[in-house]
């Protein structure tokens, strides 16, 4: 595996008393889908808790603030870091896109829902967000 061609940042998003958290779904050039945090590469000189804000309005329209750090994991392109971040409770997630497809003939973002956190809690980004959370919401 190569690690550090291009950041990447994700943003943790939770609503109804943290009991739900969002997901976009990506269709991968190989033809597989998976529901993931949104988030993506860092743009040059892009700080990550900069890149997962970004990331998070392209993806879902949500505009967040307060990202505060979670975790840092390895992906096949290098390093992912992970941010809780809050949004508007009224602020309603629409499916956006990414710029990166643009004129390349492929959707990469498929959909995106709220799933109760019981039902998503072995996805690995999903887990591993879990593992961070008490800490840093019991402050």
């Amino acid at each position: 595996m190569v690690y550090n061609i291009r950041p990447r940042a994700a943003a943790v998003v939770l609503r109804n008393e943290n009991s739900e958290i969002l997901l976009v779904l990506h269709r991968w050039r190989e033809g597989c889908e998976s529901w993931i945090l949104p988030g993506g590469g860092l743009n040059p000189g892009e700080q990550p808790e900069e890149a997962a804000l970004r990331e998070l309005f392209e993806e879902t329209g949500l505009r967040g603030r307060n990202p505060r750090f979670l975790f840092e994991g390895r992906y096949s392109k290098g390093v992912s870091s992970t941010f809780l971040v809050e949004v508007d409770p009224e602020a309603e997630a629409t499916l956006g896109h990414d710029p990166e497809d643009v004129g390349k003939g492929h959707i990469l973002l498929q959909g995106l829902a709220w799933f109760p956190i019981a039902d998503v809690a072995e996805l690995p980004e999903v887990k591993r967000a879990l593992e961070c959370l008490p800490t840093l919401l019991s402050d």
